[in-house]
């Protein structure tokens, strides 16, 4: 064996062994509490992965030791798949190694969803382009587990299905419908889809009496689950509908309760100057998003119980209506959010994919089928946390720096055949 083979892999551990010797203490944030206690708002594999190293090891050290020597593990994959495909030199592999080690030197101590994620992402896209570059059922079975593995550690995930499908189709008219293909491609996402959404269920079957006893009989006003199906995308969506609006829109509502609610939403906002005939340049929506949401909760759950339904059919009616009326102004607030935040990563791989569809019609290669895969999955994130989330860097960590890794060694590859 020769060590200069392995230069890249032995300081990406020699990095990750440094970060641990320096510290490798839990950090703990304002979000772990649910992730100790396996709250219904998250799927369960992170909380069960806490669970389990706890209960073996007495501490959450553990957990930090375990996630991090995981990134370490997907960003020498990743690179290792790079450099099979596109013949990498060892410059270029220390490089790609260095941009996707940055995102870990902040968070790989959090007890947060984000390490696992960004390790899984990693081995999810190394499986991917094996899958358009080699394909073989292995592949395509490990594929669908990091797949699966991704959709059980954070909602925001969700964003996966599409992209798979996209990618499957593609590989269906590179192979020229191969009738073999086709019957192990519907199997896989068959399988991810069932396993999934199977898991969800049972997790939300064993916790729901606890969350009856710790939540509800401290909340008299609740009425239902607290879960991500209950509070997901009306949750932010109540929130985008009401910082869009106006309180003559109130009378779109012919239910009584509804307006005088609703008016003293919109009077407090409007007081507090925290609506968008009030905006004034960057961060004024978060300021706004924590406003909206700490204000109207109490109101609306009163509200929920005076019409006899639940919270989340609540702020769904109410964001319907108010979005439907104002849809101008939401298409506005979407772009808002990504001008106000990484406007680039969406112009980017939206190019990006329109290029490289435009290629794969002409002429169904696997490097067009690569790019579309790579900007349809870092397009579909950027708008699923615009669409239904708050709009946070470390939420677009796990496709930004993968991207940007690409763009690297696309741009190497095309200069040096230039010379």
């Amino acid at each position: 064996m020769k060590i200069k083979n392995y230069i890249t892999e032995i300081i990406i551990l020699i990095g990750v062994l440094t970060l641990l010797f320096y510290s490798s203490n839990p950090v703990e944030r304002t979000d772990t509490v649910r992730y100790l206690n396996g709250s219904l708002l998250d799927p369960p594999l992170y909380a069960t992965i806490i669970s389990i190293l706890h209960t073996l090891f007495g501490s959450l050290k553990s957990v930090v030791i375990f996630q991090t020597l995981l990134i370490a593990f997907g960003i020498i994959y990743l690179n290792r798949t790079l450099s099979n495909i596109f013949n990498l030199d060892t410059t270029t592999k220390i490089i790609v190694s260095f941009f996707l080690f940055i995102p870990i030197l902040q968070f790989y101590s959090h007890i947060l969803t984000e390490p696992l994620s960004y390790a899984l992402s990693l081995m999810f896209v190394s499986l991917s382009i094996n899958l358009i570059y080699n394909f073989n059922t292995i592949n395509l079975i490990w594929s669908i587990i990091f797949a699966t593995g991704l959709l059980l550690t954070r909602n925001q995930f969700m964003f996966i299905y599409p992209v798979i499908l996209l990618l499957f189709t593609g590989l269906l008219l590179l192979h020229n419908l191969n009738k073999y293909l086709i019957k192990w491609l519907i199997f896989s996402f068959l399988a991810m889809f069932i396993i999934h959404n199977s898991i969800i269920f049972l997790n939300t079957y064993l916790k729901q009496h606890l969350f009856e006893k710790d939540y509800v009989s401290k909340n008299n006003n609740w009425k239902e689950s607290l879960t991500y199906v209950s509070l997901g995308p009306s949750y932010f969506l109540f929130i985008d509908a009401i910082y869009i609006s106006e309180i003559e829109n109130v009378k779109l509502f012919e239910n009584q309760n509804t307006q005088k609610t609703l008016t003293k939403i919109f009077n407090e906002m409007n007081d507090q100057q925290l609506l968008v005939e009030h905006y004034d340049g960057r961060g004024h929506f978060s300021k706004s998003l924590e406003a909206i949401r700490d204000f109207s909760n109490p109101l609306l759950l009163e509200l929920a119980i005076q019409n006899n339904t639940t919270l989340s059919n609540l702020k769904r009616e109410i964001s319907i209506t108010l979005i439907y009326e104002n849809f101008g102004k939401y298409i506005k607030q979407i772009f808002k959010k990504f001008y106000d935040s990484t406007w680039l990563f969406v112009f980017l791989p939206f190019f990006m994919l329109l290029a490289s569809f435009v290629a794969f019609l002409k002429n169904r290669s696997q490097f067009s089928l690569l790019i579309i895969f790579l900007s349809s999955f870092t397009l579909s994130n950027h708008l699923v946390v615009y669409l239904f989330g708050r709009v946070q860097p470390r939420y677009l960590i796990y496709t930004d720096f993968i991207l940007l890794v690409f763009i690297f060694i696309f741009f190497s590859i095309f200069l040096q055949k230039k010379n």
